[in-house]
């Protein structure tokens, strides 16, 4: 399915939440290319927006297999299936991992600086937490924000997206209490700008702006 923006792709999402308007929400962003989706309904709901925030780890070489990623802490969490996942993780696998940590933990620091929020899953504790993406075409966010999630307690779980994979939206809707996917992409998958007539509105810069105003008026 393809969109005018995701301005209005963020306004479609709110419609079907509206539910949620004034009840404290928050949206955990599952990728920094949905951030002005999440901005959007954030605006419409009067709810608040939590970027995820991960670093991919790849094999080294010529494969580039993704492997995981290192989460908002610098902890590496492992893509299911994949060799990091292995009971016991060969020894080039964690060589990988270790190779790639430091310039993860980076990365990582520029981007709480650029958000400039604090970054603490707790504060989702109690909140109706809203996961949220416009193109999801991986799991890894998803399997990201189970990480993030797995010692909060949120009051409700849903999760909303504009096109998903099969993979995708299967693990949305297992993980979540209700789920609102536009479509389902069954062919061929292309970058995630191609399903948009217009480009955003806003530069990135602007968009960390946005989010930290955002922040700072709901809290």
């Amino acid at each position: 399915m393809n969109f005018m923006d995701r301005t209005a792709l963020g306004n479609t999402l709110a419609d079907r939440l509206q539910k949620l308007h004034g009840k404290d929400a928050v949206i955990v962003c599952l990728q920094e290319s949905s951030l002005l989706t999440c901005l959007t309904m954030a605006g419409s709901l009067r709810a608040w927006v939590y970027p995820l925030l991960y670093v991919p780890v790849y094999t080294l070489g010529g494969t580039h297999q993704l492997l995981g990623a290192f989460d908002q802490e610098g902890d590496f969490c492992p893509l299911p299936d994949s060799p990091a996942a292995n009971a016991e993780v060969p020894p080039e696998i964690a060589a990988a991992i270790d190779d790639q940590k430091e310039a993860a933990i980076r990365s990582l620091r520029e981007q709480k600086a650029h958000y400039g929020i604090t970054f603490d899953e707790h504060r989702l504790d109690g909140r109706h937490v809203i996961l949220a993406g416009d193109i999801v075409t991986s799991i890894l966010p998803l399997v990201m924000a189970q990480q993030l999630l797995k010692n909060v307690t949120p009051r409700s779980l849903t999760a909303v997206a504009g096109n998903a994979t099969p993979d995708a939206a299967q693990l949305l809707r297992i993980g979540a209490g209700h789920t609102e996917i536009l479509d389902v992409l069954n062919s061929i998958i292309l970058d995630d700008d191609r399903y948009f007539e217009h480009a955003d509105e806003y530069t990135l810069d602007q968009k960390y702006t946005l989010t930290q105003h955002i922040a700072a008026y709901w809290q």
